[in-house]
């Protein structure tokens, strides 16, 4: 795999805060030819840097009201499968494995607190390597605009 210079964090910047910019507005904002952005973007994805682009929906505007941190902990010789379990629940969003008092973390949007009720006292406890939960409804997500930059998070 080829390092990552200072051209590159600044493109996957751009392309995190824009994934529909045109390799040649990329380029003209860059300062680079546009075969060297052509050449730059088409390594980072063969590489496996950048892994695909997707649209930043409104979730409210799609009906899911309710959003909750679910901690969970599972039996310890059967971690993989229950995260891959959990991972396809409907209602979860994102996965996480963690250090401390808890096993696993998810992210998880329901339509409304009967939902998630059911999420969480239903589905949840029917994955079999679960052994105990803790749920944190969220009150408010402030709209942070994304990511931090790679270009600064990686020059210390």
């Amino acid at each position: 795999m080829h390092e990552l210079d200072d051209i590159d964090r600044r493109m996957i910047d751009e392309l995190r805060r824009d994934g529909r910019r045109s390799i040649p507005a990329l380029a003209e904002h860059l300062g680079i030819a546009r075969a060297t952005a052509y050449t730059r973007f088409d390594r980072l994805v063969d590489e496996g840097v950048i892994r695909g682009f997707t649209a930043i929906v409104d979730p409210e505007q799609c009906g899911l009201h309710v959003a909750a941190l679910v901690m969970v902990n599972v039996a310890q010789e059967n971690w993989r499968d229950a995260q891959t379990d959990l991972a396809e629940m409907p209602s979860v969003e994102w996965v996480g494995l963690a250090t401390g008092p808890f096993d696993i973390l998810l992210r998880v949007r329901c339509r409304d607190l009967a939902e998630l009720r059911d999420v969480v006292l239903v589905q949840l406890h029917a994955v079999p390597s679960v052994t105990a939960a803790q749920t944190v409804v969220l009150l408010d997500e402030p709209d942070v605009s994304g990511p931090g930059p790679i270009a600064t998070s990686l020059e210390a």
